[in-house]
């Protein structure tokens, strides 16, 4: 177990340098760049190598082409040239302590035309000026995308290729023809999504080997294991695993290189050395073990470059890098050749590095799902593999550095286990919320690990978990678990309930899914449950059939061998991880509108089965009129003192959440996925909870239609005005059924005067969730916080280029409020607000509305 040898872990003598300073100011009046560099080489290879012809591309067919790339790229080791900031070029000298980019830009937007890119070909030439987070794009480029790139692409992207093949099968299974049924779903867009027509990230790969071994190491270990195979299939496999990493090698040797030529042009005495030692490190790693903590830093990250070469940026997570990292920065630390100052300022300048690009998206995403970040997860503190405290010197150093920086990514993670982590680490992590607003989340180890124990984790891995995209667990480097793969609307399953297999967005009198039956000639609450559980079942059947249709193709067309190079499990089953390589190979869904459903189905409980002062066909009635003429009813039913409401320890409101947990963990678990794993259940949204209620109509809970869900596991907004027992609700669903990570969203007041007597009631909220008191099991499992007030986000909002750097806390990642759509911002400003000394909700006039939802 490490000792602190920190005289003071909040490290405040520590500050940005000038440096560090200058590279973040540059990085916030830099606009996205769209870097048509990947696509260009990904296409010009595959047509050299002749991919476009085969029908299956086997790991060595991606390594070759993967390695063609990261040798031809270019390698950016000072970014001198312009820059789009506000569109006007500037000239940016960039003094990073790290070499190389994910893309060609300072700020980029990289595409992948195997995936969902091809979706940016309608607004080409609209995309620079688009109102919503555009992308500088010049016409040289535009004209390379439009006549080069995408039309390649049109037959063979992951989403055409699922379509016909889900087609292929309907017609098969039913002759009849046209789209699969499940195809038709998705494109409707609101019940539910599949993510691997846009990526297989949300995972997160094991950097531990590279570090120890170097990438040469594991190309020797895969050319003897290939010397020793029995089939040519696995000899191609590790073929393609030595091909990938000495691609990784080539490019971070070009970097040398490049350093060397810029550093016989340098005029300055400093500059010159630097470039000659970034020259030094790049020739000795990756492909040698790091010796020092700045060469495991840069072994990480020319890691990561070829990861988001290989896939697409979304959920990609860098685990417990403190834990990695920790005895390299001890053996530097004592041998004296590095201090604490110069590791906050290299952690600084590799958080900007990790935050060097954004994701792809169309103006149709941006108005539905806009305003998150690629969501690269690192995670810091914990227990070890044995359980014992795990915080170093290093957990508070890259604290520090999150601290100073509040940047969006990477999205930082603390695990914390009551009784074993000190209760001053609880406390720094508490004081860091106060600082940046919204950073980091904390997960509560005991609970985490008993969910994963719980779906047949040994209790080392389980232990070892690191967290994944927005708050997702996942074994470090061992599990292989996309755990995005599907984002539910749990509310269309009520949807389907309430008018008997049909709903409302796609059109009433059009059978979608089954019937089950006309739910007013209910005589009970359970024949009500009972019909939403088929109807939930039929869902859950149709999102992970679809799944796993795309998951078929990535086998065919699109395997990972930089990933599975870089993963325990591939090197000893000689097996690429979208094969099932990996040792754990779980998929995971997301359900969104968790709340809303429980305060649903509890008005209705109430209303119409218990008091029986409301049929069910006046609620129909009112809810088709969205609630126009029957505002009565509408204040009834989001009335906690007229109706049930989950967040305040409500015995129904609580049972019905425990019930549709229960469900929906039995429903996924039952299900297999295309690597022979099974499915996980999480309850997280990103900002899918303001898109799916933008496309939904009103529900029982007396939300109109078009208004937002509400994010994560958290209780409906405005129906909770207790702090304390809004936690307890939560944290009395059993952590078994969470086993894909929840996102339990607080706002608190920031109190002006006595900072230390807030960090006390700061910390005494996160106990109270965390422990398990009262029989309650082992606690809640995640919570994270916005620390500002409500005002702010208001003036935010009307004035965004006064508050460019407003950190948020969405659902499971951090955002800047301005790049959020309009609908998200309303959803945070509507989000109750606790104030700490009293523990009661703080009141606000309700926001206004109009028949299609808020003003």
């Amino acid at each position: 177990m490490p000792t602190i040898t920190l005289p003071d872990v909040s490290l405040k003598e520590h500050t940005l340098t000038p440096r560090v300073a200058a590279l973040k100011e540059a990085y916030f009046r830099a606009v996205p760049e769209v870097c048509t560099e990947r696509a260009l080489l990904v296409t010009r290879g595959s047509l050299a190598q002749g991919l476009f012809a085969k029908p299956r591309l086997t790991s060595l067919d991606k390594a070759t082409l993967y390695r063609h790339v990261l040798e031809q790229r270019r390698p950016v080791v000072r970014h001198g040239a312009a820059v789009a900031a506000g569109m006007v070029p500037f000239t940016l000298e960039d003094r990073s302590l790290f070499a190389g980019s994910t893309t060609s830009k300072f700020k980029g937007v990289p595409l992948y035309p195997e995936f969902l890119a091809l979706a940016l070909w309608p607004e080409l030439e609209t995309i620079t000026k688009r109102q919503a987070n555009p992308y500088y794009l010049t016409e040289d480029q535009a004209r390379l995308l439009n006549e080069e790139v995408f039309p390649h692409w049109l037959d063979c992207n992951i989403n055409e290729l699922g379509r016909r093949r889900a087609k292929a099968s309907h017609q098969a299974a039913t002759g009849q023809p046209g789209d699969a049924p499940e195809v038709k779903l998705l494109e409707s867009l609101v019940f539910f999504i599949t993510s691997k027509p846009n990526c297989i990230s949300h995972t997160l790969p094991d950097f531990s080997r590279a570090l120890k071994l170097g990438l040469g190491g594991l190309v020797a270990e895969a050319e003897q294991k290939g010397a020793q195979a029995k089939d040519g299939e696995t000899r191609d496999f590790y073929a393609a695993l030595a091909q990938a990493m000495a691609g990784i090698i080539a490019y971070s040797r070009n970097l040398a290189a490049e350093a060397r030529r810029l550093a016989a042009l340098a005029k300055d005495a400093a500059e010159k050395r630097e470039l000659l030692e970034l020259a030094e490190i790049h020739e000795r790693v990756p492909a040698q073990p790091a010796a020092s903590f700045r060469e495991g830093l840069t072994t990480v990250w020319m890691c990561w470059t070829a990861i988001h070469l290989e896939n697409p940026n979304v959920g990609l997570s860098l685990g417990r890098l403190d834990q990695v990292l920790y005895p390299l920065y001890a053996q530097d630390i004592a041998a004296g050749r590095l201090d604490v100052g110069r590791a906050i300022e290299l952690l600084c300048c590799l958080w900007l590095k990790i935050g060097d690009h954004v994701p792809t998206v169309p103006s149709a995403g941006e108005q539905l799902f806009g305003g998150s970040g690629s969501n690269q997860a690192i995670t810091i503190g914990g227990v070890d593999a044995e359980g014992n405290d795990a915080v170093n010197d290093l957990t508070y150093v890259m604290l520090r550095a999150t601290e100073l920086m509040r940047l969006r990514d990477p999205n930082l993670n603390a695990r914390y286990y009551p009784g074993v982590s000190s209760r001053d680490f609880l406390r720094r992590l508490c004081d860091v919320n106060l600082t940046t607003g919204a950073t980091p989340a904390l997960h509560n180890d005991r609970a985490v690990i008993a969910a994963l124990t719980a779906k047949g984790e040994t209790i080392e891995q389980a232990r070892d978990y690191g967290v994944i995209g927005c708050v997702e667990p996942g074994s470090n480097g061992r599990s292989y678990g996309h755990t995005g793969a599907i984002l539910m609307n749990l509310i269309s399953a009520l949807e389907l309930t309430l008018w008997n297999g049909e709903h409302r967005h796609t059109g009433l009198g059009r059978l979608i899914s089954k019937r089950t039956g006309d739910p007013t000639t209910f005589k009970s609450f359970g024949q009500l449950k009972q019909a939403f559980a088929e109807q939930a079942a039929w869902l859950v059947d149709q999102a992970t059939s679809l799944n796993n249709t795309f998951g078929r193709v990535h086998q065919e067309v699109y395997p990972t061998p930089i990933l599975s190079a870089l993963f325990e499990g591939p090197m000893d089953k000689g097996r690429d991880l979208i094969f099932g390589g990996a040792v754990i190979n779980s998929s995971g869904a997301a359900i969104i509108g968790f709340a809303d459903v429980i305060d649903s189905l509890a008005a209705v409980e109430r209303l119409v089965f218990d008091e029986r002062s409301l049929s069910l066909a006046d609620l129909l009635a009112a809810l088709k009129a969205d609630f126009v003429g029957h505002e009565a009813l509408q204040a009834r039913l989001r009335n906690p003192d007229k109706t049930p409401k989950y967040g305040n320890e409500d015995p129904k409101a609580d049972a019905i959440a425990r019930w549709l947990a229960e469900l929906l963990d039995d429903l996924y678990a039952q299900k297999e996925n295309y690597r022979g794993g099974r499915y996980r259940v999480g309850y997280w949204t990103m900002t899918n909870h303001a898109g799916f209620g933008r496309l939904s109509q009103a529900s029982p809970n007396g939300r109109r239609a078009h208004e937002n869900f509400t994010s994560g596991i958290t209780p409906v907004s405005g129906v909770t005005p207790y702090l304390t027992k809004a936690l307890h609700s939560v944290a009395s669903l059993p952590s078994r059924l969470l086993s894909n990570g929840v996102a339990l969203n607080l706002k608190y007041t920031p109190e002006q005067g006595d900072r230390q007597r807030m960090l006390d009631n700061f910390m005494a909220s996160v106990e109270a969730y965390f422990e398990a008191s009262s029989g309650r099991g082992v606690g809640g499992m995640e919570i994270q916080f916005n620390v500002t007030t409500r005002d702010t986000f208001v003036e935010a909002a009307k004035h965004p280029e006064n508050y460019p750097e407003l950190l948020v806390r969405v659902s499971g990642y951090t955002a800047y409020f301005k790049d959020l759509n309009p609908q998200m911002q309303q959803e945070i400003i509507e989000r109750t607000e606790y104030n700490l000394s009293t523990g009661h909700a703080v009141e606000f006039p309700a926001p206004p509305t109009s028949p299609t939802g808020p003003t």
